[in-house]
């Protein structure tokens, strides 16, 4: 018969390893909730979706946690459970059109970024030409939309997309291009007399 004590020993052993379980996993977590949640907003459209599909890849991040290997990219890891969720959000038609207070939730980055000495015209015009990026953005495919964000808005490298998504970086590179060539031809005729860089600050 197993003694007593032991019993305690695996109980607090067991109680422990939960508790640093927790505690590694939100420090890994943390610095990646507000990129989550844009890149859920961006491809759903919708406020409430994307804090929905946010909340749902930390709830299924944390139980398979344990499935995670330490050293490897904990970004691309926990992406790949967002933007798979938002394919799947997608693809059971519940995408909605992004409305303006959804918009002005998505912070300014990049190309597309404001400045404290802008004149009040320029940033209306800023704020038009993210208006229409992203509205542009609700007429890419899903898959497609998910390299651009990744890429030209959360400037992630091709590399790390490629994991995230689960296919070759030539896969990448090549719905990005497309993603690309499409964006255009939609501002083409939402901007007219405005170009609107659409290249990457980075190299992937």
């Amino acid at each position: 018969m197993r003694p007593r004590q032991n019993d305690g020993l695996i109980a607090f052993w067991r109680a422990w390893k939960q508790r640093r379980r927790g505690v590694d996993f939100e420090e890994l977590t943390r610095p990646h909730i507000d990129a989550l949640w844009r890149t859920a907003l961006r491809m759903t459209g919708d406020r409430g979706s994307a804090d929905e599909i946010t909340q749902e890849t930390c709830l299924r991040a944390y139980r398979s946690f344990d499935g995670f290997e330490p050293g490897t990219n904990y970004r691309a890891w926990i992406f790949r459970i967002l933007v798979n969720l938002c394919l799947d959000h997608a693809r059971r038609g519940k995408r909605s059109p992004l409305v303006e207070t959804e918009i002005e939730a998505l912070p300014a980055q990049d190309s597309l970024s404001t400045s404290r000495e802008d004149s009040p015209e320029a940033l209306l015009a800023r704020k038009r030409t993210r208006q229409s990026v992203h509205q542009a953005m609700e007429e890419l495919s899903p898959e497609i939309r998910a390299v651009v964000s990744l890429a030209l808005l959360e400037e992630r490298s091709y590399q790390e997309i490629a994991e995230v998504l689960g296919c070759p970086i030539g896969t990448v590179r090549s719905r990005l291009s497309r993603g690309r060539r499409q964006l255009r031809e939609i501002l083409r005729d939402h901007l007219p007399n405005r170009v609107v860089p659409l290249e990457r600050s980075r190299n992937g």
